[in-house]
């Protein structure tokens, strides 16, 4: 799958980035394939010279291809002969901050967990807390136990300097949301339920305390959708949005016209890591119309609102002939989300499994577009952990966030 991919004519407004980078070890792999994945989120061409013989040249590819970053016109990687160093993507402390980074970490389940290797692989990131339900479950990897913690006041006591929320339960989740900005502290939140529940309430807790809510991990996974939007409307107003939003839902539908029946579709959904114990969210179309009001809502301001129509998948679905699709759309005709046949549409009709894609179109009709990894744990903790690093890469002060809200 190619990912990331500009396929239409709005003018690039970025320049292309060239990265010399090392790749001898996974680790080194890892934050390579990170760097890359934050410029080409931005909507930059990336070309990389990979330094460390043909092993690290695969080695790298690989690690892209884990995050949903495929060789492309706009990614090209090739063998670079002779010594380099892996350049790292900067995750300096905050301004006037001295000291490690102490970030806290909300939940340790499948994006949890592949974050948690990262901010322990950090020298300048200190892990004060993780946050977990039941800490005698097994988790691999796991927190020290020390770090654990089963009340979110308790992590909060541990005066992060950033809170990551990646907890499966929105109501805990939007409740942590709101103490860590009343305290000033910074969030980074894959909640989308969360978020989108209280969106004007979040978004002048930041601007009054000065803390930063960025949430781009919320809305499609790896795939770069918020950016999208935004980088459609730095062009012109937006006309159309239309996107297929949730990976478990996408891996049943093409398992179910593939024949498979419903309840061994979801098992597959559950073991691959695609789909949570209770799927209902997902089934409902409750994920995808939280996701689709965040996008509305960067498109077309604080007149957007939620979908007005949803479509469940349910067992009682029956495959057409022609791929069919959760689609969610929002436009001058409202705010929806359908079981549609794509069959039409190759942006759509060709995703595979955990796949997202969204096209923004532009009121001039011309279009941006991205495919990518939707669901799973690499892709959308590399997007968490791009958040993190935006956050601080950026530098700002007092409220900067909120124009991102």
């Amino acid at each position: 799958m190619t990912a990331l991919s500009l396929v239409a004519a709005a003018e690039r407004t970025l320049p292309p980035v060239t990265l010399c980078l090392r790749a001898v070890t996974p680790d080194q792999a890892r934050d390579g394939a990170g760097l890359v994945y934050r410029h080409r989120r931005e909507g930059r061409s990336v070309a990389v010279q990979v330094a460390g013989g043909g092993d690290a040249l695969a080695r790298l590819v690989q690690a892209c291809r884990d995050i949903g970053l495929a060789p492309s016109p706009e990614l090209t990687l090739r063998l670079l002969d002779g010594p380099a160093d892996l350049s790292l993507s900067p995750l300096g402390p905050l301004p006037g901050h001295g000291g490690p980074l102490r970030v806290a970490l909300a939940g340790c389940g499948v994006v949890g967990g592949g974050v948690l290797p990262r901010l322990l692989d950090r020298p300048d990131i200190a892990l004060v807390g993780v946050l977990v339900r039941d800490p005698a479950k097994a988790r691999t990897p796991g927190p020290a136990p020390e770090l654990v913690v089963t009340d979110p006041a308790a992590l909060l006591a541990r005066e992060p300097d950033v809170v990551i929320d990646t907890l499966s339960d929105a109501t805990v989740s939007l409740s942590l949301i709101r103490a860590a900005l009343l305290r000033g502290v910074h969030v980074v939140s894959a909640s989308k339920q969360a978020v989108a529940t209280d969106f004007d309430g979040l978004a002048g807790l930041a601007a009054a305390t000065g803390a930063t809510l960025r949430f781009s991990s919320a809305v499609g996974g790896g795939v770069p959708m918020l950016e999208t939007v935004r980088q459609a409307r730095a062009v012109g107003p937006v006309r159309r949005i239309e996107a297929v939003l949730n990976g478990t839902v996408n891996f049943l539908l093409n398992r179910l016209s593939e024949g498979v029946p419903f309840d061994l579709a979801l098992a597959e959904a559950q073991a691959a890591g695609l789909a949570e114990a209770d799927p209902t969210a997902d089934l409902s179309g409750r994920d995808a119309a939280a996701k689709l009001f965040l996008l509305a809502r960067a498109a077309f301001g604080p007149g957007a609102t939620g979908p007005e129509r949803v479509e469940a998948l349910g067992e009682g679905f029956r495959p057409s002939g022609q791929p069919v699709r959760q689609l969610a759309v929002a436009d001058c005709a409202g705010v929806r989300i359908t079981l549609s046949p794509v069959g039409d549409d190759p942006l759509f009709a060709d995703l595979a499994d955990a796949g997202n894609a969204i096209r923004v179109t532009l009121a001039d009709g011309r279009t941006l577009s991205q495919t990518g990894l939707g669901a799973g744990r690499r892709p959308t903790a590399e997007s968490v952990w791009a958040d993190l690093g935006d956050l601080l890469a950026s530098r700002v002060g007092a409220g900067a966030g909120g124009d991102e809200l």
